[in-house]
């Protein structure tokens, strides 16, 4: 279709989405009647589980397999079997999940409410409730907390004291024996326990102590929910302080030391940077000390990037007396640094620091360096709508992936710009949407259709190159997993790439790589389909507007329509210290 006919086109064409097909049945292996579904049944009812995420391919396999198949399931899967056991409602079904019991009692506990709701379900749970097989399932502890709230209802208090005990026990010899594995583990339950009370939500911590507390932090502070960030760094601040210990002994452990940085910059990166420092100047003095040496060290620290944003994030903290000592030991550093790459990184934290004071006094120290003078910070690429549009079009790429996450945010894409007026038409592996007219401007969406995979790709790709578009912004929607197909999508004069995966920050560098001159809008947690959409919604409507991006003016309107907690974690393009100390860090390293 030229692009003619889609600017003006005033059809509403809704592309057909990719089918769940299920399996031909035939005599040989054509399902039992019990388990047929209703010919109205539609495939995303067949495959619901007790957790409200798809069935995945071998519980559809065992569907369609009969009774046998789900037997196998029982013996290889138990997880996958009790999780999906409702699909499975025959007596051969629920023999089968008693044989898996023992072996996987914690699995049955965990859909108890299902179980107890089928005839012959209340046995099989009062087996799964054995104390004793309970204790031998343990593995590393995390099953006990997964199923807490389950166990709690069902178990005599002493029993499950009992079995708690045993449980923090086997949870901290598991951590100490691989905190890497286990950590991201700790952090996922913490996260998906945000509507619970807070005792519950952060119970599993009481099995830690402040040395594993601290690991955890400093292993995935960045990617933990805001909140779950605060209930960590307040428990290990309780925790030091019944020891009658502070920040400065674990900065100084040998334990410890090791990591400090990656703690530091999950702390201050997280917002905690005043439950760091405290309220005692010298005593935050001491621990910047401690800590530009471990972001200095060389070797297994932050990349300097890092590194300098989270310094100079350090010192925007409200209180005068602190912030002056954090800025004479940061002057101090400076001023006495040998290696050429130190001083460039505390010249620029300094640099990025003093453009933030806003008219705020610094230290004598501090403004002796002339921070700003000798290490002057990139000027961040300016959006403007020479960048952004071609002839009044601005044309962006979105990429969409074939797993379930990537489906549902490509209809909630359809819905969302069906709504808004905007024309969608179907081509051949991919899909065009342009935006009503608004003040001489339109925005085309080249997007992937799920399940079209590479040949829908390079269908877009010869559609734009025949229609001569180039689009300035690219945008991923998917898992982290298949950020680097988008990454291809990346060309040097893209002006504006939005990671909408968990986690897109990390991307900063390999971005910028690609684009040099690029503005990165990115979240250092969990990318969220609504806010994405929000978020974009908002662009969108300054695109048309305003012909470009007035990030003062996205933030102001994000902030009155996007209630959700995890927006925090998304990172406004030109105010993003990792974003603006790359930039710097690149021209200067190269300068010197």
């Amino acid at each position: 279709m030229a692009v003619a006919q889609v600017l003006h086109s005033a059809e509403l064409l809704a592309p057909d989405l990719p089918r769940v097909v299920a399996p031909p049945t035939h005599p040989g292996n054509a399902l039992p009647s019990h388990t047929q579904p209703p010919a109205t049944q539609p495939p995303t009812a067949l495959s619901a589980c007790a957790d409200g995420e798809p069935a995945g391919q071998a519980v559809l396999d065992a569907v369609f397999g009969g009774d046998a198949a789900f037997a196998e399931l029982a013996r290889r899967s138990p997880a996958d079997a009790f999780r999906c056991s409702a699909l499975f409602p025959g007596d051969a079904a629920l023999a089968a999940l008693r044989d898996a019991v023992p072996a996987a009692p914690f699995d049955a506990v965990s859909v108890a409410d299902q179980l107890s709701g089928r005839p012959g379900g209340a046995d099989i749970l009062g087996k799964a409730l054995d104390v004793a097989l309970l204790t031998r399932a343990l593995d590393t502890g995390l099953p006990f907390y997964e199923t807490r709230h389950e166990l709690r209802k069902r178990l005599p208090k002493p029993d499950l004291r009992a079995l708690e005990v045993h449980a923090s026990k086997a949870l901290a010899a598991s951590f100490a024996r691989d905190p890497a594995a286990l950590a991201p583990k700790i952090g996922a339950l913490i996260d998906d326990m945000v509507d619970d009370p807070l005792v519950d939500r952060f119970r599993i911590t009481l099995a830690l102590s402040s040395e594993d507390l601290f690991e955890l932090i400093a292993r995935i502070g960045p990617q933990l929910y805001t909140s779950s960030l605060d209930g960590l760094v307040s428990i290990l601040q309780i925790q030091l302080k019944q020891e009658r210990r502070g920040f400065i002994d674990l900065a100084r452990s040998p334990r410890t030391q090791a990591r400090w940085a990656d703690f530091f910059v999950a702390i201050v990166g997280g917002g905690r940077g005043g439950s760091l420092f405290g309220t005692n100047a010298t005593s935050a003095r001491e621990l910047m000390r401690e800590s530009i040496r471990a972001l200095l060290a060389p070797g297994g620290a932050p990349e300097p990037a890092v590194a300098i944003g989270a310094l100079a994030d350090a010192m925007d903290t409200e209180s005068h007396p602190v912030r002056a000592a954090l800025e004479d030991e940061l002057a101090a550093w400076y001023r006495t640094a040998g290696d050429p790459s130190a001083k460039l990184m505390t010249g620029l934290a300094g640099s990025l620091h003093a453009m933030r004071l806003s008219g705020r006094p610094a230290t004598a120290a501090f403004t002796a360096e002339r921070f700003a003078e000798r290490h002057s910070l990139a000027a961040l690429p300016a959006l403007t709508g020479q960048r952004l549009f071609q002839n009044g079009i601005n044309v962006q790429r979105m990429t969409f992936y074939d797993d379930p996450d990537g489906r549902a945010s490509f209809r909630g894409f359809l819905r969302q710009h069906r709504a808004m007026g905007w024309a969608l038409h179907n081509n051949a592996g991919f899909l065009v949407a342009v935006s009503p007219e608004r003040r001489g401007r339109r925005i085309v969406i080249v997007a992937d259709v799920p399940g079209e995979g590479d040949r829908g790709r390079a269908a877009a790709w010869e559609w734009l190159a025949r229609e001569g578009l180039s689009p300035s912004i690219v945008i991923h929607r998917g898992h982290s997993y298949h950020e680097d197909g988008t990454m291809s999508e990346i060309a040097p004069a893209t002006a504006l790439v939005f990671w909408g995966s968990c986690g897109g920050h990390t991307r900063l560098r390999a971005t910028l790589d690609r684009a040099p001159d690029a503005l990165v809008l990115a979240t250092q947690n969990i990318g969220v389909s609504t806010v994405n959409e929000a978020l974009l919604g908002i662009m969108e409507e300054r695109l048309l507007t305003d012909g470009t991006l007035d990030w003062n003016a996205v933030w102001t309107d994000a902030h009155r329509r996007i209630h959700d907690r995890r927006f925090a974690s998304y990172k406004r393009p030109d105010q993003d210290s990792t974003n603006i100390a790359l930039r710097a860090w690149r021209v200067q390293h190269t300068l010197e």
